[in-house]
Order: structure tokens, then sequence, then C-alpha cells
């Protein structure tokens, strides 16, 4: 077994009923982003067996105060399984993570296969994508020191994602639309966090073009049919048993996710 497999198998068995690892072992801890890519390449091999073939990306540290939190100087990516992309309203069980964050989020879903190695900017990505669909990320790290831990081990742990649940995709949109788009965000009809898609870096176009030119850096693309989430408008927000939330944009749409 290779350094970045061992990691890989501690990370998934550490997902419930698994005990949240302190740290990865210091032989095996990533030093780099290239090692901490190696790692969540084989973890997301190793998920892909229980949660599906991978079908998108979520992109996180997509705004400075989520990379201040984890000491990063730039987004990082993980994969989104199709078994773990839901159709609102949805339900989970709290007792099956170590922590319940949620994240209000733009998704993308990609229409045509993005050519490689073309330098991507946020226009001129738009031809690529079909639809806009509301989301909520429920992002869990697998560390009980989550985020002292550190950037590295976050983007090995597939960049803390767990769950994508979206919305009706709405496939008559425009650009500035998308751009100025508003959320709130309701537990139990209370609001507890509002933002704007200007939130995130050159908002949502802007990040899917970040993720095409670092997926061109890891010799890969993005591809039809893949669904890209692009970062939370607002400050994550940690939910627990017996919330029920919605997630109000103005497009409009909505996203409703039962804890129970």
């Amino acid at each position: 077994m290779t350094r970045s497999q061992h990691a890989a198998r501690l990370l998934l068995d550490a997902r419930r009923p698994g005990s949240a690892l302190t740290a990865l072992p210091d032989h095996i801890i990533p030093t780099n982003k290239n090692e901490a890519y190696l790692i969540q390449a084989e973890l997301v091999d190793m998920l892909s067996l229980q949660s599906g073939r991978p079908a998108g990306y979520k992109v996180g540290c997509t705004n400075a105060t989520a990379r201040e939190m984890l000491a990063l100087d730039s987004p990082f990516s993980g994969r989104c399984f199709e078994n773990e992309i839901t159709q609102s309203p949805d339900t989970i069980n709290a007792s099956d993570l170590h922590m319940v964050g949620i994240e209000p989020e733009i998704a993308l879903r990609i229409s045509k296969d993005f050519e490689p190695f073309q330098l991507w900017r946020a226009d001129n990505v738009i031809p690529y994508i079909d639809a806009v669909i509301p989301a909520i990320e429920i992002v869990e790290s697998r560390f009980s020191s989550w985020p002292l831990m550190g950037f590295l081990s976050a983007i090995a742990d597939n960049g803390v994602h767990r769950r994508l649940v979206l919305g009706d995709p709405i496939t008559h949109w425009t650009p500035e639309q998308i751009e100025g788009a508003h959320v709130i965000l309701k537990a139990n009809d209370q609001v507890v966090r509002q933002g704007y898609a200007d939130n995130v870096d050159g908002g949502p176009f802007g990040v899917i073009a970040w993720l095409a030119n670092h997926l061109n850096d890891l010799g890969t693309t993005l591809n039809a049919g893949d669904i890209v989430t692009t970062g939370v408008m607002t400050d994550i927000y940690d939910s627990a048993t017996g919330e029920t939330l919605v997630a109000e944009y103005d497009f409009p749409a909505q996203v409703h996710l039962n804890i129970t």
C-alpha cells in the first residue's frame, strides 16, 4: 500500500460509524497540494465503490473568509458522487455525520466537454453551461480538529464534501441574473444566513474558470453533464437535529432539507 492509499484508507474509515481523526500520521500526512490531491484521488476511487461514480465537483474556499479559516491562498476542489447528489426536498440523519455544515450555493451543469489546455475566464465558460441549479452543499470534516488540521488535510479529505442537494434546474437565465443572485437561509422559519453570488471569487462563472484551469493542471477537464457547485454564498451554518432548512434564492428558487 502506498502512502497515498494508506492516508485515503484512514480517511475512508473515519467516516461514520468510524471515529473522526485528530490528524493523519506524520509519515503519510500531505506536505504539499500535489500530495493532497493524490490522496484525494485514491479516496475518490474508494468512495466510488459505495457512493457511485463521480458526477461533478465541489469548489471550496472561494471567498476570503473561508480561506482565512484554513490559512489557504486559493480555492480547492473535491468530487461529488451520483448517489450523494439528491433532489430537494431531502432528509438526512445527523447521526450519520460528524458535523452538518450547511452551505447555500449555486451549482452549474456543464453542457459540453471543455477543451484541454485552454486558458479559461469567467466570460468564455458561459457557453459551456446549460443550467443553473440552486443547491445546498452539506460539508463534513472527518477530522475532530476541524479546521485546525489545515488545508492540505482538507483537500485530501475530498474537500470536506459529503452531499449535494439540488433544487429544480433553471435553463432560462442571464449571466447578470446569476452574478447578482441573493440567497436567504432559514432554519425553522428563522433567517440564519444570507449572502450574494459575488461573495465567491469572480462569481459562479469565475469559479468555473478557476476549476477548469485547475483541472488542466491535474491533466483532466470538465465534461458534459458534470454538476459543479461553486462555493458558499454565505457564512457556513452549523445545523443540528430537528431543523428544517430552506434556502431561498431570488431567481426565484428554493432548496428544502430536513435534519433528523
